[in-house]
């Protein structure tokens, strides 16, 4: 959405978007779940979406991609899968279409995920950690000492997350 929005405001307005531009005043509203936003929220959503008919397409494709993702079982991921399908050959953005490659080149990975609803975040935000501290200590030299300075960070975090549930 922040790339069509982007160029359009290019297109049409020939610079950068600003803060008298509807569709950059209130970009983040473009991406907002739409079951989230008060009646007044949705008004503004509806009033830059009819503005600007691409932006209005690319929204409907970013509801049907969340849509797939709240899939429970594969016939319904199949059956949302073509809606989205059909909708991206429907229209010429390149934007929706660079999206729809990724979906594909990750279908597998999507289905297990409606299978299973697990995710690799945590083992992707552990490796996070070990690399902002590895870029913190700036050329690390025992690397005993950074080994247990990543478990240390780690566990304190973890730690911190189960006091807050």
């Amino acid at each position: 959405i922040t790339q069509v929005r982007r160029r359009r405001s290019h297109e049409v307005h020939e610079r950068r978007g600003r803060a008298t531009d509807p569709a950059y005043k209130y970009r983040k509203l473009l991406t907002c779940n739409l079951e989230n936003l008060s009646i007044k929220q949705v008004e503004r959503l509806k009033l830059i979406l009819e503005s600007d008919p691409e932006l209005g397409v690319i929204y409907g494709i970013k509801e049907h991609v969340r849509q797939l993702l709240k899939t429970a079982d594969i016939h319904e991921f199949q059956s949302r899968w073509a809606v989205l399908e059909k909708s991206v050959k429907a229209t010429k953005m390149t934007e929706a279409k660079t999206l729809f490659r990724t979906l594909t080149a990750w279908r597998r990975e999507l289905l297990v995920f409606v299978r299973t609803r697990l995710t690799n975040a945590r083992s992707e935000a552990a490796n996070l950690t070990a690399k902002n501290l590895k870029r913190i200590g700036r050329g690390y030299r025992n690397h005993g000492h950074y080994r247990l300075r990543t478990l240390l960070c780690l566990s304190t975090r973890n730690r911190n997350l189960f006091n807050h549930c």
